[in-house]
């Protein structure tokens, strides 16, 4: 009687000591991954308010808002996973990607904002959406025009990596949307990419990260849809290839061949979103429709030299006007598993 009394303590000290040491662990882990996010916040990326048009090599800074108010638009926000840390040149970043995507399709100028930063919280959007409606350069048309106006946001990383420290990310998130929708803008968000799957992320804290990512995408999506948005997934757009690395060494943002991905996943949502026709080809290797060569064009500009050849119009061509493609009414989507 006493040997199994004896045996069934050592059991449980046992038992106990082994939650304790993994729980260390997994505290460790934690520690380690919210200091290089913190690090990563430190690494300003500046921002950019310029015009991108597709007939020219180079974008130009935004100029007086009375000419250019009529044009698209596009606004960037959100964290690493937009910021496009460490692209090397400007028109590398995802931003200036997007845009001229963007202005292939609607076939004009577009303004593009850039306002996202690394590791950037909850209560960073709601300063970046301030910055935004605050500036002249992006507001609507007076004209009477009604040019396309998207925005792009991510956000949810920093906040699982700092959960006891960030504001509660759904209502900063439900906020943001109404303010970009009262001045036109139809946003797409990118959910919470599943942070256990990152490279570099040891267990137990993979399974944390796994299992925290999930619920905090699923409730984006279903925010987003509420909202009368686009939820789009992080996940999928990043599931390209497996030759090359979209994620970068650190593991906690893109590489640039990840925000070339990123961006052209995008600009065949603002494609589908603006109605366009698709022409499927019959080469697996070639684009599969015109928005994947649209995408592609955009990825390709931000890869030539800077002296290379790109098509147009001559110095004293007349800009294009703007388009006045539509987005499709919202639409209503449900979760992926």
């Amino acid at each position: 009687m006493k040997s199994s009394a004896r045996a069934l303590v050592t059991v449980a000290a046992l038992a106990t000591a082994g939650g304790g040491s993994l729980f260390g662990l997994l505290r460790w882990q934690a520690g380690r991954l919210r200091a290089a996010y913190d690090l990563d916040a430190r690494r300003r990326v500046p921002e950019l308010a310029h015009l991108v048009d597709p007939h020219a090599d180079h974008s130009v800074p935004l100029g007086d808002p009375k000419d250019t108010e009529h044009l698209p638009a596009l606004a960037v926000l959100g964290d690493s996973w937009l910021a496009g840390l460490s692209v090397g040149r400007r028109r590398k970043t995802p931003a200036v990607l997007m845009a001229r995507g963007l202005s292939s399709l609607v076939r004009s100028p577009v303004r593009v904002r850039a306002l996202a930063q690394p590791s950037a919280r909850a209560e960073d959007i709601g300063a970046q959406v301030d910055a935004l409606l605050a500036d002249p350069r992006m507001r609507k048309g007076r004209s009477g025009t009604s040019a396309v106006r998207y925005a792009v946001l991510s956000m949810g990383s920093a906040d699982i990596v700092h959960p006891f420290t960030g504001s509660i990310g759904l209502p900063v998130l439900t906020s943001a949307l109404n303010r970009l929708e009262r001045e036109g803008y139809r946003v797409f968000v990118l959910t919470c990419p599943n942070l256990g799957a990152l490279p570099g992320v040891p267990r137990p804290l993979r399974t944390a990260l796994r299992r925290s990512s999930r619920v905090l995408a699923g409730s984006q999506w279903l925010t987003t849809v509420s909202c009368g948005h686009v939820p789009l997934s992080t996940n999928e757009a990043m599931s390209g290839t497996s030759r090359v690395g979209l994620v970068s060494r650190a593991g906690r943002y893109p590489s640039p061949l990840g925000y070339q991905f990123l961006a052209a996943f995008l600009v065949r949502r603002f494609a589908e979103d603006l109605d366009l026709p698709l022409l499927t080809s019959r080469n697996v290797d070639a684009p599969r429709d015109d928005v994947d060569r649209n995408a592609a064009e955009a990825s390709d500009a931000a890869s030539t030299p800077e002296t290379g050849q790109v098509p147009d119009s001559g110095p004293g061509s007349a800009a294009p006007a703007p388009s006045t493609a539509q987005p499709r009414p919202p639409h209503q989507e449900h979760p992926t598993p």
